[in-house]
């Protein structure tokens, strides 16, 4: 008989960034990756099996991004682990939520089988938040939870808060090493800390890097596309072979994480450190928050933002294929030759809500997903889908979607964004869609009519065919070059050899299922990234 424990803490992201401040961010990210992160042999996973009898017999087939699944051939050493280690997480981590489960099973697969049913049942569980907080309690007005300290510089403070400070202290730092390449000796020093101007001359290397007014950042999530295919075929390989459980699944986890690391090294390597060196700063202008497996969360300045995540793209593909050459010497048919990665990006201020980016952003990068195996379910190619988001507080994908870039009139709907782009060889693409922007920011293409183009679509459509005539004549006449190239785009982009009406009437796809859509709104959106400003209202009137 195999015992089986399995535990995944739920919603992280939001549990990173509830405070909103940078520093407390970077302190539950530390927190949280020390509980069960095999290089730091101080992690709480380690600290508790060393106090359970037969801790040693505990064997491990996953232990990354806050779960673990372990196994053993006596229940009592997992009974023991699951005491203690609920225990030492509330008091390592308040406030986080978590599920864990026992199952058991003639083998490790049917014990791991048997936990998992389990562990879905605990997901419904609702846990009891502690300690409990009376209607006289004082709070942390911050956060809103039950106050237990006082903060010499914020007051009242929670038990979760206080933990983050604690961990705050990036002179211990470790997980940030995950996005430093050897060669580069980086330490703590190097990252930002906070995202205020330094106040204070000794405060001025703790500040990100912003490129002069442009406050610009991009919060970026991204997770692997194609591990269920990989899971898919370890667990057939293990029905014929129980045995092999914790071998394969070990490796397939190496695998994974390996090719992430080498993922942030490159983007480290090849973007954030040639942009320190060109213009001088102290800190690099990214702020890494988590690293767990193939999910990946950090902050990149802006207008660096797309070249992290291409070469982040490039990379994973690049190392997931080495990895998986090496994981066909295992005997697993039919293994993929290599992984993706599906990013959600959020463009946003620097001063704006990161708890509420980061639910965005989750939501754009699962839109990416989909619809990567939609293109092709045996090997997904690498996404990306983006938003700026301009107004105080963010809305989630399909509200904004609404509101911001869609213009109803009759039965037809436009849709200024063409929401996923492929960073592979697949249109939409988003080196067309860079080529693009690169395009209207030139000073001849005149990007105020576009603008004014879109916005007019949705109140008097035959007006904006009237503008869009007119500034087809007006290029024709003074940018020929540049109006064919802005037309080869436009076409690439929406997957078409041929315009069906040449000139367009509009600078939008033909309607399918009465949508049609452009990727100008996107395009415009970038200009904003770029120049940190929406375009005033004399460009608009240019």
């Amino acid at each position: 008989m195999t015992h089986a424990l399995l535990f995944e803490i739920n919603g992280i992201q939001s549990y990173l960034f509830a405070s909103g401040r940078l520093r407390e961010v970077i302190g539950a990210s530390e927190m949280l990756d020390l509980l069960t992160n095999k290089s730091a042999s101080d992690n709480l996973f380690c600290a508790v099996c060393r106090q359970i009898p037969g801790g040693e017999d505990i064997e491990c087939s996953r232990r990354a991004g806050g779960a673990f699944y372990i196994f053993c051939a006596r229940r009592e050493p997992l009974e023991a682990f699951m005491g203690l280690w609920t225990l030492a997480v509330q008091h390592w981590v308040p406030e986080i939520l978590y599920d864990i489960a026992l199952g058991e099973g003639a083998n490790h697969l049917e014990a791991f089988e048997d936990a998992r049913q389990k562990l879905q049942v605990d997901r419904s569980r609702n846990r009891i938040r502690l300690p409990a907080a009376s209607p006289i309690t004082e709070r942390n007005r911050r956060m809103g939870l039950a106050a237990e300290f006082v903060h010499k510089n914020d007051g009242l403070i929670d038990a979760t808060t206080a933990r983050r400070k604690v961990f705050s202290d990036l002179s211990c730092a470790g997980f940030i090493q995950r996005f430093s390449p050897p060669e580069s000796k980086l330490g703590w020093r190097d990252w930002p800390t906070n995202m205020d101007s330094a106040e204070k001359e000794n405060d001025k290397d703790n500040s990100f890097p912003f490129s002069g007014e442009n406050r610009t950042v991009a919060l970026i999530h991204a997770d692997g596309n194609g591990l269920g295919q990989v899971l898919l075929n370890a667990n057939q390989a293990v029905r014929a072979n129980p045995s092999r459980f914790i071998e394969l699944y070990e490796e397939i986890s190496k695998m994974v994480e390996n090719s992430t690391i080498e993922a942030a090294h490159e983007a480290t390597r090849r973007v954030l450190l040639p942009a320190r060196e060109k213009e001088g700063s102290a800190a690099l202008a990214a702020r890494p928050v988590l690293l767990g497996g193939e999910d990946v969360i950090v902050i990149v300045r802006g207008d660096l933002a797309l070249d992290y995540m291409e070469v982040f793209a490039e990379a994973f593909d690049r190392e997931s294929r080495n990895q998986l050459a090496e994981m066909n010497k295992l005997d697993i048919d039919g293994l993929p030759r290599r992984l993706t990665i599906g990013f959600g990006a959020v463009f946003l201020r620097a001063s704006q809500p990161f708890h509420m980016g980061i639910a965005l952003a989750e939501e754009l990068m699962g839109e990416g997903k989909k619809a990567a195996k939609v293109k092709n379910a045996g090997d997904p190619p690498a996404t990306l889908q983006f938003q700026r988001v301009t107004a105080s507080l963010v809305d989630d994908y399909n509200a904004s979607l609404e509101r911001q870039f869609t213009h109803r009139y009759g039965d037809t709907v436009y849709v200024d964004s063409l929401g996923v782009y492929y960073l592979d060889d697949i249109a939409p693409r988003l080196a067309d869609l860079r080529a693009l922007t690169s395009l209207l920011r030139g000073a001849d293409m005149a990007r105020g009519p576009t603008r004014q183009l879109m916005t007019l679509i949705g109140l008097a459509p035959e007006e904006a065919r009237a503008r869009y005539r007119r500034w087809r004549q007006l290029m024709a006449e003074n940018a020929k070059v540049r109006l064919k190239e802005f037309d080869r785009l436009m076409r690439t982009l929406l997957g078409l050899d041929v315009w069906p009406n040449d000139p367009p009437d509009l600078p939008y796809g033909p309607p399918r299922e009465g949508v049609r859509k452009t990727p100008l709104g996107d395009a415009i959106a970038l200009i904003g990234v770029v120049h940190g400003v929406a375009p005033s209202s004399k460009e608009d009137a240019a």
